[in-house]
């Protein structure tokens, strides 16, 4: 995955949780890391977590656009009880998750 593709996700990503009035709480971007087993030909991913409150609407887009894109080895939504605490706006999640 060139880095214009993985840009192109995470923004469409973004608008989804965003244009649905959702918040992103924080971006983990772990880097590129070697894959447990070959997955699509591929044996290195790049992974990020996200974290954000959405409606399950949100929720369901976001899983269905991640699921159709040809770039996206995996992916596992996880709902949590608790909310995440102080919430960022979604432009400061974004600053954040480019300087790491």
């Amino acid at each position: 995955m060139t880095d214009a593709e993985r840009k192109a996700v995470l923004d469409r990503t973004k608008e989804i949780i965003t244009g649905d009035k959702g918040v992103i709480v924080k971006i983990d971007e772990w880097g590129k890391r070697r894959l447990a087993y070959e997955i699509k030909d591929a044996l290195d991913g790049v992974y990020y977590i996200w974290y954000f409150e959405a409606t399950t609407k949100t929720l369901d887009e976001v899983t269905r656009v991640l699921g159709i894109s040809d770039t996206v080895l995996r992916f596992m939504p996880i709902r949590h009880e608790k909310s995440f605490g102080a919430a960022q706006p979604a432009a400061a999640a974004a600053s954040t998750a480019q300087q790491a």
